[in-house]
């Protein structure tokens, strides 16, 4: 009886080791109880489609971490459905990452909004992107056959309320400082400010040089770009609910309890160190300190380096003065595949289409000889003489081509971009296959359904010169070029107050997904510190007249200056403004070197007071916001209302004309072989004249 009873308890004791959550461990090994997060919900909201035709397809992507533990992931599906929509008939079949789990028949033809939650199979799911993706057939009331496939009245709406909401858990604390990097930077900890930088209040701009490479570095790699992190003080360390802090400071400037971690951890006058600590109750701190700011800079860039970071699997890590850390130099590709490593494939009939979001520098723009080579395969059941493929740019219509019985095996296409369409910066770009097949709905032969296949050989070639206009449409231009921070002087008040380091955050933090790595030159100076170097960069100076007196010396070369008490922005011939109203106002304005230094800019992000500060801060600082700015000044005022002007000349267009020609492969070949005609008709025109004996005499020529 004992003996059993024995049993049972080893047994109860083993299955409940077992059945535990893996437990972390905090810094210096001790481990924690078996802690898990509280159960968040993390939600992607779709965007409105509008799905048309007998057959239609509409997708959704959404993201698993890493270090989720997922419960539960919940569709809610919010739709509406043609009036016309015979319900015994039509549905809606849903499927993730390629494979189908729940059909649903509309509700009712009553044209209202309809909304139903579906739980989508855990069994399905990656790490990563996944798909979730709705076709639709909808069939209308007294349908005629063969000619139901073409109607208008065929339509589904998907609303944008409908969501994706992925219920999840995971280890409280992190144990090495590659998964407490992977942590920072996760889109829950954006999207709900559990990230933050945190620098001393003092007058050491190394703290924030090193603060901003940080996020930029850190930004570069993030999937979604909505959330920032915001740069707090050691001060209101205690206030601060963040759960993952990184502490960026100069030894002398730690608090104690950090100080003795890098004492421990063998701190030297040289080099930086970074140190991970656990501090209990799901906080984790990545400690970066060092006794020099050379080295302290250092670290922050160092953030940058997604591949050296995620090789730092121990809590401490010493980097040496010498130590490279930079990442490697990108430039402006001109060869750019999208359909993916695996493809990209097209499956239903009629019209399928696919987007793909092209990355390239904010300060170039498309020329001629840019063009798509798309490699591709479709079924061979199509009605050939209404097939097609076609691309577009940015919803605009770039070229088609009708496929072909023959080709269905493997066909390819290279479409030229016209001139005409004008392309900055990053653009999408979408791929259709309309696949007839001749009387779909007499027969539905639902096993023949058509495909498409675009191979992963299908890119874009890229032909492209450097935006010579300074104005926002190219913006973070000229501060960013070819992905990387260019020579930028950040010139800030001697006292950084909590709403213009919240403003630096979230401007740096929509620059930094504007680069690629961390070789950019960035440094941060006080308004006195204006040095030689300083007089030949790209400057941003942020503030008010009263806090940076860079900003109060440089007013009469302000479009929108400030009144004499610095309270109010002042009226101009663009504009005229109500004493009282100016002193609501934030204001950017990108002026031409301030030292008339060549190919040089200056953008001054200025306001009377913070109130103005924060209201140009919501749009230099949102990506989503960007597009509503234009020209080369900007005017928000506290009320979220955007005013744009151009004060500056457009740039010649003849010298982009003379760029484009240097990269045109065509106009290379042409100047080549006329100067090679040049020179033979010179040539040969030489030996005529010796071969005669033709002399130039005075008098003229003579033999």
């Amino acid at each position: 009886m004992k003996k059993t009873t024995i049993t049972i308890m080893l047994l109860g004791m083993l299955l409940a080791l077992l059945t535990q959550p893996v437990s972390a461990v905090n810094y210096g090994g001790v481990a924690q109880s078996e802690a898990r997060s509280e159960a968040q919900t993390f939600v992607t909201n779709f965007s409105d489609h509008s799905m048309k035709g007998l057959f239609s397809t509409t997708e959704q992507t959404f993201w698993i971490a890493k270090d989720w533990d997922v419960e539960t992931v919940q569709l809610h599906l919010e739709y509406r459905a043609t009036q016309l929509a015979d319900t015994q008939l039509s549905s809606l079949t849903v499927a993730i990452n390629g494979t189908y789990f729940y059909s649903l028949r509309p509700a009712d033809n009553t044209g209202n909004r309809h909304g139903i939650d579906i739980t989508v199979p855990l069994e399905f799911l990656q790490q990563g992107y996944n798909n979730i993706r709705i076709d639709g057939y909808m069939r209308t009331q007294e349908a005629q056959p063969c000619v139901d496939d073409v109607s208008e009245a065929n339509w589904l709406d998907i609303f944008k309320e409908s969501t994706v909401s992925v219920k999840f858990d995971k280890n409280v604390f992190t144990t090495s400082i590659e998964s407490f990097y992977n942590r920072f930077l996760e889109v829950d900890a954006l999207r709900y400010w559990e990230s933050a930088l945190i620098i001393p209040d003092t007058d050491n701009q190394a703290e924030l040089n090193a603060a901003l490479l940080g996020i930029s570095g850190i930004s570069n790699q993030t999937i979604y770009p909505d959330g920032y992190f915001p740069i707090l003080n050691l001060g209101d360390l205690a206030e601060n609910l963040q759960k993952n802090r990184i502490i960026i400071a100069s030894y002398d400037q730690l608090p104690e309890k950090y100080r003795s971690q890098a004492d421990q951890n063998g701190i030297n006058d040289e080099d930086a160190l970074l140190v991970l600590v656990n501090e209990g109750s799901g906080i984790n701190t990545l400690m970066i300190t060092a006794k020099n700011d050379i080295a302290l800079i250092n670290a922050g860039r160092m953030l940058g380096n997604p591949d050296l970071m995620k090789q730092l699997q121990s809590t401490v890590k010493q980097l040496g003065k010498t130590e490279d850390i930079k990442t490697q130099v990108y430039a402006a590709e001109t060869y750019i595949s999208f359909a993916g490593s695996e493809g990209t494939y097209y499956n239903g009939a009629f019209r399928q289409v696919k987007e793909f979001a092209i990355n390239y520098p904010s300060n170039r723009r498309l020329t001629n000889a840019s063009e798509f080579y798309l490699s591709y395969r479709y079924s061979e059941n199509l009605d050939f003489d209404r097939s097609l493929m076609t691309v577009y740019i940015n919803d605009i219509p770039v070229g088609s081509r009708k496929l072909a019985q023959h080709k269905a095996g493997g066909d390819e296409a290279t479409i030229a971009i016209p001139t005409d369409i004008d392309i900055g910066g990053s653009f999408q770009v979408k791929v259709s296959f309309d696949l007839e097949i001749k009387d779909l709905w007499c027969s539905l032969r639902q096993g023949d359904m058509p495909w498409a296949y675009l191979t992963p050989n299908t890119m874009l070639k890229i032909n492209s010169v450097a935006s010579q206009d300074l104005i926002f449409e190219n913006y973070p231009s000229p501060f960013v070029t070819d992905y990387s921070y260019n020579a930028l002087s950040l010139v800030v008040p001697n006292q950084l107050d909590q709403e213009t380091a919240k403003l630096l955050a979230k401007m740096f933090r929509v620059m930094g997904r504007f680069t690629k790595g961390n070789t950019g030159q960035l440094s941060v100076l006080y308004p006195g510190e204006m040095n030689e170097a300083a007089l030949f960069s790209n400057i941003i100076a942020v503030g008010t007249a009263d806090n940076n007196s860079f900003i109060r010396s440089n007013n009469d070369k302000l479009f929108f200056s400030f009144s004499e008490d610095g309270n109010s922005l002042l009226s101009n011939e663009k504009l005229v403004i109500d004493p009282a109203y100016g002193k609501t106002l934030g204001s950017a304005q990108l002026l031409s070197s301030l030292y008339n230094k060549a190919g040089r800019a200056s953008l001054m992000v200025v306001a009377p007071n913070q109130k103005g500060l924060v209201a140009i801060g919501n749009n230099l600082g949102e990506m989503k916001n960007l597009g509503r700015l234009s020209g080369d000044a900007v005017l928000t005022d506290t009320n979220g209302n955007v005013l744009t002007y151009r004060f500056k000349a457009p740039k010649n267009p003849t010298i982009a004309v003379v760029q484009q020609i240097a990269v045109s492969q065509d106009a290379q070949i042409f100047l080549v072989v006329s100067i090679m005609v040049l020179i033979l008709l010179a040539v040969g025109l030489i030996m005529v004249v010796r071969k005669h004996g033709i002399e130039l005499k005075k008098g003229g020529w003579r033999k």
